[in-house]
């Protein structure tokens, strides 16, 4: 079992974990290759590739180029001796997907949630997913490498436990053991990240000729994921939504949180609804009022309404602001930014751009891309952190 030798931490494993992590890294090498690298004498190295190769972790494809003798074969990890299961749970989706150890997505399956999604239900259609995916695929729990789980927060990531996310469409998600509740079933490897976390880690992975990746989501709150220096910055907390409270006027709108002038005062959903309801009170009480605040993101979605479009518009530029900041900050070469209105309202996503160009710090070369959470950047990212999780050990 790939999980039991790569969790072996003896020192009889070390070498042959050393070479296996070694070949997974470098993709295709030789044993001249692993023999240079990793200082491992010429009989070590043949006497542990049989050893990898009869135990099935790895195989050979093929021969490399010779240098006046006979060519020397090449080795692979084996990417289907073991699989991986990433998942992203969100307002809109909870998307699950099977990958094989090259993390070639295999199979997926989503819920698009509505009222009716109370944790129970979800948490029930995850796990009969993976029971699912392990039948079609013929493999056991033994052969699942891990789990890789992306939620929006905050989260107690230590304890595997979703804190509080309204507004889900139905009001029950808070201090949801999810971790807990899938393990008891799935007795493998858990890794449990923000949902913003996970979809840089799936974009970073997608383009690797980045150094620095930022991707801001804005929704009810704002949760932002970076890539610095090629590596993922945390927030040990599992709260990522402090950067929208980066103050931006100190005498402008009351936030929730009691300063004035932060981001999410002039950009969270609440604050757009609330706007609406102010200045378009016929569109509200005819259209949103008798809805959850998320079912009534996408009744405005919908409706696309004249009315209401200039309050929508105007918060672009709010967000446009905040993102330059932090793009500058950390000196972002990718942006991606992402949320339901960025992904689906007109004109949006392109408003936002706009002011992210006006606020720029300097003018470089920062590319843009519209996020969305149909993509599979996040299931991809959290299927990467189960995988780094043991490759980094």
């Amino acid at each position: 079992m790939l999980n039991k030798f790569l969790n072996d931490q003896s020192i009889q494993n070390r070498p042959l974990k050393l070479i296996y992590q070694y070949i997974y890294q470098n993709r295709s090498v030789s044993r001249a290759d692993i023999i240079n690298k990793t200082n491992l004498n010429r009989g070590k190295v043949a006497r542990s590739l049989k050893e990898l190769l009869d135990k099935g972790y790895i195989q050979t494809v093929g021969y490399g180029d010779s240098e006046g003798g006979r060519p020397p074969s090449l080795y692979q990890i084996n990417p289907i001796c073991s699989y991986i299961i990433g998942i992203q749970n969100t307002r809109v989706e909870t998307k699950m997907a099977l990958f094989d150890l090259n993390l070639n997505k295999l199979d997926e399956k989503k819920i698009i949630m509505t009222s009716k999604h109370k944790p129970q239900i979800v948490i029930e259609e995850i796990k009969n997913t993976i029971t699912e995916f392990m039948k079609t695929y013929h493999f056991t729990v033994n052969e699942l490498l891990g789990i890789g789980i992306g939620a929006i927060g905050p989260l107690d990531r230590e304890r595997g436990i979703i804190l509080k996310s309204e507004p889900f469409l139905t009001h029950s998600w808070n201090n949801i053991p999810i971790v807990e509740q899938i393990k008891s079933e799935f007795p493998a490897r858990i890794k449990f990240d923000n949902a913003a976390n996970t979809i840089v880690l799936g974009e970073y992975r997608n383009h690797q000729a980045y150094t620095n990746i930022l991707n801001v989501t804005v929704g009810w709150t704002w949760g932002c994921g970076v890539i610095l220096d090629r590596k993922l910055m945390r927030v040990e907390s599992g709260d990522i939504s402090g950067y929208g409270h980066m103050v931006i006027n100190m005498d402008g709108e009351k936030c929730y949180c009691g300063k004035n002038g932060c981001m999410t005062a002039y950009t969270s959903l609440y604050v757009i609804l609330d706007k609406i309801k102010e200045r378009s009170p016929g569109f509200f009480y005819e259209k949103l009022k008798d809805f959850a605040p998320a079912e009534q993101i996408i009744n405005i979605i919908s409706e696309e309404d004249v009315r209401t479009k200039e309050v929508i518009l105007d918060s672009a530029k709010y967000i446009g602001v905040g993102v330059a900041n932090l793009a500058t900050v950390f000196h972002s070469e990718l942006v991606i930014v992402n949320g339901p209105l960025i992904s689906q309202y007109p004109g949006y996503y392109e408003e936002t751009i706009h002011h992210i160009s006006l606020n720029l710090n300097e003018q470089k070369n920062i590319q843009f891309r519209k996020g969305n959470f149909q993509s599979e950047s996040g299931v991809l990212g959290a299927a990467v952190q189960v995988l780094d999780s043991y490759m980094n050990e």
